[in-house]
């Protein structure tokens, strides 16, 4: 009997022991600027540019890559969109549509961060770039977060009309510590990292400016732009004339040429196929 409880408590120190094992994830790096990763957080099957004013021929390709990105800063770390949910890796695309569109997603974000060393706890900011399904598909998972969150937009993910597919991905959001931004947030109080207003495509919309020691300055639209030849040929969904969007884009055409910045059109093929994806980075 006194082998047998013995046996039985060395097993349960066993068992202990595995669940307070660390993850054996990658160290996190000691930095003295941002750096920035590109994540891949799904694709979504869209063949219908005309939404955004365009025509077949306008656009190359008329799918969209559905990146997140992850911004290591000294002083933390902020994650900019959460994408389609991970609850869809091996799934077919049958099962996963919204409207006319199709959602494909092989890796999940929880793995993409854990590549890099980043757990979710470890994630100071959750940010996103607004509440559509695409762009909050993992925001439960991120609820530990202090959440940089804009008062338009809460009310567009939590009031009557909030879409009930979406909601049920970030509903943890709702009792998430948040902290309520208003204009252009300045999100480690040194002007490296920028949280943009750029409403139009969403009463809450913003954008991600990080400024790089060696890359440069980079703006990340969100939907601002959905395909490069809607920047280069005026173009937007209808409803977005007299809803922000020209005001916004202009903005943010000011503010490229102010701080020599490049765009990044986070949902165009053309410019996810060439990015540089996790675990590299740009710095």
């Amino acid at each position: 009997m006194r082998l047998a409880a013995a046996f039985a408590g060395f097993m349960a120190l066993c068992v202990t022991a595995i669940a307070q094992a660390p993850p054996g994830l990658p160290p996190l790096p000691k930095l003295t600027s941002p750096r920035l990763y590109v994540l891949d957080c799904g694709t979504i099957i869209s063949h219908e540019p005309e939404r955004f004013g365009l025509s077949r021929q306008d656009v190359s390709d008329p799918d969209f890559s559905d990146p997140c990105f992850l911004v290591m800063h000294p002083k933390g770390i902020l994650l900019f969109d959460t994408g389609l949910t991970d609850a869809q890796v091996g799934r077919p695309i049958y099962e996963n549509k919204m409207g006319n569109e199709g959602q494909l997603k092989t890796t999940t974000l929880k793995g993409e961060l854990a590549d890099i060393g980043v757990a979710p706890d470890k994630i100071t900011y959750l940010a996103i770039s607004h509440s559509h399904w695409d762009h909050v598909g993992n925001g439960n998972a991120y609820a530990g977060s202090t959440w940089l969150a804009r008062k338009a937009e809460y009310d567009v993910m939590f009031g009557p009309g909030a879409n009930t597919v979406a909601k049920s991905n970030y509903a943890a959001l709702a009792h998430a510590k948040i902290h309520y931004i208003e204009g252009d947030h300045d999100v480690f109080g040194d002007g490296s990292v920028m949280l943009l207003s750029t409403p139009g495509h969403t009463p809450g919309h913003q954008s991600l400016y990080v400024k790089l020691t060696n890359s440069g300055g980079v703006v990340i639209s969100g939907d601002l732009y959905h395909y490069p030849a809607e920047r280069s040929l005026g173009k937007m969904p209808a409803r977005e004339y007299a809803s922000g969007t020209p005001e916004s884009r202009k903005k943010v055409d000011d503010f490229l040429a102010r701080t020599h910045s490049q765009l990044w059109i986070g949902h165009s093929i053309d410019w996810y196929r060439d990015a540089v994806k996790a675990p590299g980075w740009y710095d």
